[in-house]
């Protein structure tokens, strides 16, 4: 046998041994259930500081860094304001109780709830500032990560997820947020390839799976949550449905009135027989997740659920018993603007653009309903004076930051069609976190909760912010002219 041959049948067999040595490792299983365990929604409260009244609520959109970046500035913004909440002085950052993140909003809604008010600044010196598609794409390259890749069993999704845990999670799992968290409650969200449902990265989830959440690592969660169709491979869970005795949670056992809303006992049968498909393990030993914006890019799909289910009597007797007298849903959009380059030629698009309009268009589309919705349910919550524990309405305030709602401006200009994409330039990202802060401050909700608070609101100077010039990375850090994730080899 020749030489070349012979480093040729050692290279193959190497790389055969090491596929056949990169297996799935499933989560941990379990076989009964304890509701009063883990990280779930149903136990968590709605208030994170005794005698708190106001429920806060941020939701964070897809959009890779451009929507990290986005809500980051308006996190920062929150820090700035001080409020007066039933004689307690804080600021609205800290008020925050939940957050959801979508996609590269998950990135940001992970990492806040994970380390609170420490977010700022840590969160944009490990991550926003980072070029963290260059890394991605040394590791996709990488020669050690080749033999990986090749395994059936290990895609890009798997890398995306080691990355996350590099720069920002350090192998920090969902029992750390639960026990150990310095921020407020995180719901990560992701897409069913196989049921085109919504998931959400909470124990009444993996209660259907009987699966241990507890156990995962928060970065395998963003990186579902994160991973684009045909950018980063679906991540893999195992599915041990069936075998701890599960029982639906009291939200689907709640019997609806026999009254004229019969029809929505259909949509409470609907959400749990979404359920029951998980109990199937022998059919779908396995699930496969991809990005959350394909189902939900705003994440008002949880809050949207509820209403469905007709749950407002177990809501209100959850805020009354908590003493809740007020409701505040800050939602941050980060849908940038198409181009419409398309339409100045007759030369057919090409199968980029095609892809792309296939993902975007109903991404763009169902988040409009889902924005629809819940200025119908903020009236009607409104418009009904749903009573607190004291008698006094219960009143919802929903705070909607679009980043093309910026009004016509050179900052409009400059962050309106910046690409989704894991790396951004420095005064991209700079851009971008002044664009929260206008979207913020230009609010007419935002400026009324402010007022209701009591507080003086810290506005930032929007006028100057709008007109002013991009600022200029220092020449021996510049960073090359970020591109489309789409175009990752």
């Amino acid at each position: 046998m020749s030489a070349k041959r012979l480093i040729l049948f050692s290279l193959t067999a190497a790389l055969l041994s090491a596929c056949s040595l990169v297996r799935y490792q499933p989560l941990e299983t379990i076989s009964d259930i304890n509701r009063s365990q883990g990280y779930r929604a149903e136990t968590v409260k709605t208030s994170r500081y005794p005698g708190d009244d106001t429920l806060v609520i941020m939701m964070f959109s897809g959009g890779g860094t451009r929507a990290a970046a986005l809500g980051y500035g308006v996190l920062e913004e929150l820090k700035r304001q001080k409020v007066y909440i039933n004689g307690r002085e804080q600021t609205l950052l800290d008020s925050v109780d939940i957050v959801t993140g979508v996609s590269g909003g998950s990135v940001l809604a992970a990492y806040f709830a994970l380390h609170g008010k420490d977010a700022i600044p840590a969160f944009e010196r490990r991550f926003l500032k980072q070029n963290f598609q260059r890394q991605m794409t040394k590791q996709i390259f990488s020669a050690a990560n080749l033999p990986r890749l090749a395994s059936p069993e290990f895609g890009r999704g798997d890398l995306l997820q080691e990355q996350f845990d590099s720069y920002l999670f350090k192998h920090a799992t969902f029992a750390d947020l639960e026990k150990r968290r310095k921020g407020p409650f995180a719901i990560i969200s992701a897409t069913d390839m196989g049921l085109g449902e919504h998931f959400i990265f909470t124990q009444e989830q993996f209660d259907v799976m009987c699966l241990n959440l507890g156990r995962l690592k928060i970065s395998r969660a963003v990186a579902a949550s994160s991973s684009v169709p045909m950018v980063f491979s679906p991540i893999t869970l195992n599915n041990n449905g069936g075998r701890c005795n599960y029982t639906p949670p009291p939200l689907f056992q709640t019997a609806l009135p026999p009254d004229n809303r019969k029809l929505q006992q259909q949509t409470a049968n609907e959400f749990a027989d979404s359920l029951y498909h998980y109990e199937n393990s022998s059919g779908r030993p396995y699930i496969h997740l991809v990005d959350g914006g394909l189902t939900d890019n705003l994440g008002l799909r949880a809050l949207l659920d509820v209403t469905e289910l007709q749950i407002p009597d177990v809501l209100l007797n959850k805020l009354r018993n908590e003493k809740i007298k007020r409701i505040v849903v800050v939602s941050v959009n980060a849908r940038r603007e198409e181009s419409g380059a398309l339409d100045k030629t007759a030369a057919v698009p090409g199968l980029g653009d095609v892809i792309g309009a296939i993902i975007n268009i109903p991404i763009d589309k169902f988040s409009q309903e889902s924005l629809r919705r819940f200025r119908i349910l903020t009236d009607q919550w409104n418009e009904a004076k749903y009573p607190a524990h004291d008698g006094t309405p219960i009143k919802m305030h929903f705070v909607s930051l679009n980043l093309l709602d910026l009004p016509p401006s050179p900052l409009r200009n400059r962050v309106a069609a910046i690409p989704t994409t894991f790396y951004l330039p420095p005064a991209d990202i700079n851009d971008l976190k002044n664009a929260g802060k206008v979207l913020l401050n230009d609010s007419a909700e935002y400026r009324s909760l402010t007022r209701e608070l009591s507080f003086k609101p810290q506005t930032a100077d929007t006028e100057a912010l709008l007109n002013s010039q991009p600022q200029q990375a220092d020449s021996a850090q510049a960073e090359p002219k970020a591109q489309d994730y789409r175009k990752i080899p």
